[in-house]
């Protein structure tokens, strides 16, 4: 049984992959990665590119449309409309989630650039409110509890892993430019590329 293992251990320590070029390298450090995505199959696609976002973006998007709905009354509907009596900025909440949910399963890559803009737009409204705070225009700011925390590192960590994605998916298809992709998987969508 030792024996066996040992042979293995020699045969992966001996086996070396050799490289051509720097371009060669990094195409082959590119195809690994690849792979260990197609490896994870179908629950890559349905959890980490439909469902955690929906959940990372739950209170993003509520925090946006709740100062939204406060904005739009106080600078164009006063009077028209009240901002605390209304169901108005509940249903703005309820549509914005409904949208950026069927823009995850239908539109995955435009899906990725909402993304990209509401974490913008979340963070510019956290130091917004920072400001206003301060400035004593507010009681408190956006994020007052450990939840809040926990939404602004999460969503932190995520937007950080889809830029990390994206730029390996830039230079993917930059070093596999000249190269045809295989004919089965052009035409399936689930193996399309998406950030």
């Amino acid at each position: 049984m030792s024996k066996n293992t040992d042979e293995r251990e020699q045969r992966r320590g001996s086996h070396k992959h050799e490289f051509v070029d720097r371009r060669d390298k990094i195409a082959w450090y590119l195809d690994e990665i690849d792979s260990y995505k197609e490896d994870m199959g179908k629950w890559y696609t349905v959890f980490i590119r439909r469902i955690l976002p929906a959940l990372v973006f739950f209170f993003p998007i509520n925090n946006l449309a709740f100062f939204f709905c406060e904005y739009i009354t106080k600078h164009f509907l006063g009077g028209v409309l009240t901002f605390k009596n209304t169901a108005f900025p509940h249903v703005v909440f309820l549509v914005m989630e409904l949208l950026f949910i069927a823009i995850l399963i239908f539109l995955p890559r435009f899906a990725t650039f909402c993304e990209f803009v509401l974490a913008t737009g979340f963070y510019a409204l956290v130091v917004i409110r920072i400001n206003q705070f301060n400035a004593g225009l507010v009681s408190k700011p956006l994020i007052t509890n450990l939840l809040g925390y926990f939404v602004a590192i999460t969503l932190g960590i995520f937007i950080f892993m889809k830029l990390v994605f994206l730029i390996i998916e830039i230079i993917y298809m930059v070093t596999f430019k000249d190269e045809r992709e295989p004919r089965v998987y052009s035409e399936d969508s689930n193996n399309d590329v998406v950030f």
